[in-house]
């Protein structure tokens, strides 16, 4: 029988959490934007970067400790499972990747950049604060937001204090937060599609959309067969990292 009553707390906490990372997010954007790069604008940024991780640290540490049933390892065998879920993930998500631009290759189709990546890029591409804003969002801020909602939240822990959800029930939430990742990270790009539909744009949201799913993959993947929030927020921000080095690099 549906547990209605968690669906909608459920429904209502994916709404706030997005509104308070979302809005967060653009409130500290906006000083780096318009070039501001005064003593001000850097505390307007920290600050907001300290309420987003406190709101998102809180919830987190609330259920791993008031709701889930947490094993309790020392601090070496913590550390060597951050290191293994940081080297398998990496390793699957750059394999995955390569097959992807293979495939791409064969089909003679020209990858696009999604709307949320080039967003990313223009922001380190403008002044040193902008540079410094976006990396401690690209690489702190996202990954533990993002895996708080997409996995803490829709998915849930192994077990909790009050249940053991089974793991079809389970498997069925880690698809749901494969599929929500993919379409909040495209959001824009499909609505443009709507509003202008084109071939061209038809293909960007495909390729785009397959690039986020293999991240989602394996981040859901990491927490569905863990169920552990540092493993995936390691991973995630690992990948960032990545990301942003080769963004620098070029």
């Amino acid at each position: 029988m549906t547990n209605w009553k968690r669906w909608y707390k459920v429904l209502l906490l994916f709404i706030i959490f997005h509104v308070v990372y979302l809005g967060g997010q653009l409130l500290a954007e906006i000083p780096a934007a318009r070039g501001n790069q005064s003593s001000q604008a850097l505390l307007q940024m920290s600050a907001l970067f300290a309420l987003l991780l406190t709101f998102f640290g809180g919830y987190a540490w609330y259920v791993e400790h008031h709701v889930k049933v947490a094993p309790h390892y020392s601090l070496p065998v913590h550390l060597k499972h951050l290191l293994s879920s940081i080297a398998t993930g990496l390793a699957l998500m750059i394999g995955l990747n390569i097959v992807f631009q293979f495939l791409l290759q064969l089909l003679h189709i020209v990858p696009e950049t999604s709307q949320n990546q080039a967003g990313i890029n223009q922001m380190f591409a403008q002044n040193s604060l902008s540079q410094m804003m976006t990396l401690a969002l690209v690489v702190v801020i996202a990954p533990l937001c993002e895996e708080v909602i997409y996995r803490l939240l829709l998915i849930g822990p192994i077990k909790t204090k009050a249940v053991q959800p089974t793991k079809k029930h389970r498997f069925r939430l880690a698809i749901l937060s494969w599929v929500l990742f993919i379409l909040v990270h495209m959001s824009a790009q499909i609505l443009d599609l709507v509003l202008h539909f084109s071939t061209t744009g038809l293909v960007g949201v495909v390729t785009s959309s397959f690039s986020y799913g293999i991240l989602s993959f394996v981040l859901v993947r990491e927490y569905y067969l863990h169920g552990s929030l540092a493993r995936s927020v390691a991973l995630h921000m690992s990948w960032n990292i990545l990301a942003a080095g080769v963004l620098f690099i070029s």
